[in-house]
């Protein structure tokens, strides 16, 4: 079981005493909960800017270079968001 969910004693009399409509809404409730939990744990933490800034100190990557590499990098984080 996950470590934030907790189930009390009246959490599961509740869940015992549950009709199939009402358990079917109570689970897609759960699932839709976790899955927004999950997709906000892994937004992408390194931005493409940061890339970018990393980028100008490398000696040997002029800015031509640079703006190539962050077009093609930008490319994957539209691809991504989608």
């Amino acid at each position: 079981m996950a470590k934030g969910l907790k189930l009390n004693r009246e959490q599961y009399k509740r869940v015992k005493r549950m009709d199939h409509k009402q358990m079917e809404d109570f689970i897609c409730n759960m699932y839709n909960e976790g899955y927004a939990d999950g997709k906000a744990a892994a937004e992408p933490r390194i931005k493409p800017s940061d890339i970018a800034t990393v980028l100008v100190e490398i000696k040997g990557v002029g800015t031509k270079k640079a703006a190539e590499i962050m077009a093609a990098v930008n490319k994957l984080y539209e691809r991504g968001a989608q």
